[in-house]
């Protein structure tokens, strides 16, 4: 008789999600799927309103990853009247990238801390019940206090840029809402009230080096685990290099070849198309040339950590 297990929520993802696993009359899996069931219609909603309320309106795709969301669409309206990313103020595009990197910074910390880390630290196989930030905080204090103080830091950068942690107003067209004022900046290097940016880094190197040293240690495990054959497309700098704000669109294929060589971001719809799946909100884009059946593109922030293959950078997942 066929079976369908149904995995509702997964609780290892920024976001709602559910996997379903098909079984055959044997107990084989005959098919599984990952349902993104956060419908977006974002594209449909904002027709009608004024152009630059679009920053403020998508943003609330997520509550995790808003800014990129908010300058996504501030870029968009910057060049609706007019305004391409080097035309920006020296000072309105290094206020854009803080803010941005305020939000990976937070982002990347709350995915370790909260999500990742009890698989970590205790292992898959242990019980379901231990594997939760709360047994990390118990089992390690100072580990757990490392990763609130480090969300808290990044979303503080945010706030102070945007006026709130989520869902702020700062991308105006062709330029920012507020300037980052000296008592401002002051707050996130003096460690006064908070620990500040030189012990961020410290704590941050500490992290990537315990990620390398238990990738290590688990290899052949986490080489092998769930592993998709898919393309990646992220974007890079002039010089090839990882960018989180503004740059050329790269793609690879699983295995590192290029499939697309550096393009603006505003050609996208001339190389890519978005299949659609009528069990995903999700879409999934695929490049033209290769095809659907053959393609499709990850994004996200597995896409944008960059190694270097012959002499050249890539986006790579990780």
């Amino acid at each position: 008789m066929k079976k369908k297990i149904t995995i509702d929520p997964v609780t290892r993802v920024e976001g709602h999600g559910r996997v379903t696993i098909h079984l055959d009359e044997y107990g084989k899996v005959e098919d599984s799927f990952f349902h993104i069931v956060e419908f977006r219609g974002f594209e449909r909603f904002i027709q009608g309103h004024p152009y630059w309320e679009a920053p403020v309106l998508v943003q609330r795709l997520c509550g995790i990853c808003p800014v990129s969301h908010h300058l996504a669409a501030a870029k968009a309206i910057d060049q609706l009247v007019g305004i391409d990313p080097e035309d920006l103020s020296t000072a309105a595009s290094k206020l854009r990238r803080l803010m941005h990197y305020g939000q990976i910074f937070q982002s990347h910390a709350l995915h370790f801390f909260y999500l990742a880390s009890p698989d970590l630290l205790f292992g898959m196989d242990a019980p379901v019940e231990k594997r939760n930030v709360i047994a990390v905080a118990i089992a390690n204090k100072e580990l757990a206090k490392k990763g609130i103080l480090m969300r808290k830091f990044g979303q503080e950068i945010i706030q102070a840029i945007a006026g709130k942690k989520i869902h702020g107003v700062a991308a105006v067209p062709g330029g920012m809402h507020k300037s980052f004022s000296p008592h401002e900046r002051e707050y996130f290097l003096n460690g006064k009230d908070i620990p500040n940016i030189d012990t961020m880094i410290g704590w941050s190197q500490e992290i990537i080096k315990f990620i390398k040293g238990y990738h290590e240690k688990n290899r052949v495990l986490l080489d092998t685990f769930a592993t998709f054959p898919s393309g990646h497309l992220g974007m890079v700098d002039s010089h090839g290099n990882m960018e989180l704000y503004d740059g050329k669109l790269r793609a690879i294929d699983s295995v590192g070849n290029m499939t697309l060589p550096d393009i603006s971001t505003n050609d996208y719809q001339k190389y890519f198309l978005e299949g659609v799946e009528r069990w995903s909100y999700m879409k999934f884009p695929y490049l033209k040339e290769i095809g659907r059946e053959k393609d499709t593109e990850k994004v996200g922030e597995r896409e944008r950590v960059v190694k270097r293959r012959t002499g050249e950078e890539v986006i790579r997942g990780g």
